[in-house]
């Protein structure tokens, strides 16, 4: 159980690594091309879904049940968490930031999550 944890942990950091970078990529394009109201959109959506993905690992981590059915629960409850984190902060920056580009925040958000995805994919593999 404890080398499941370490996998999960070093995947969720290969992961975010990867998240920050793209999005970071993707805000310093959208800045060159578009503006800055475009780069932060950008950065706000990639930043929500990295922040709801350290929730959701956080959520997993505090639990040490080894039954499989409390396996399940504990990780839907985990993307529940991660889902409604995401949520708030798509809503707060809806409501907060006057200069949101939406369009611009849909891509950061599209690319962090099929970034997290792509990692998450790799966590068996031992082979890097």
């Amino acid at each position: 159980m404890e080398d499941t944890k370490v996998t999960i942990s070093r995947a969720f950091k290969d992961a975010a690594r990867w998240q920050i970078i793209t999005t970071m990529l993707l805000a310093l394009t959208a800045w060159v091309l578009v503006g800055m109201h475009a780069a932060v959109s950008v950065f706000a959506g990639g930043a929500s879904v990295l922040v709801g993905g350290y929730v959701g690992v956080a959520t997993v981590r505090s639990r040490n049940n080894a039954a499989s059915g409390l396996i399940l629960i504990t990780l839907l409850k985990a993307e529940v968490v991660r889902i409604a984190v995401i949520s708030l902060l798509l809503l707060a920056t809806f409501r907060f930031y006057k200069g949101l580009v939406p369009l611009a925040l849909i891509g950061g958000l599209a690319a962090a999550v099929l970034i997290s995805g792509a990692g998450l994919r790799t966590l068996g593999n031992v082979n890097k």
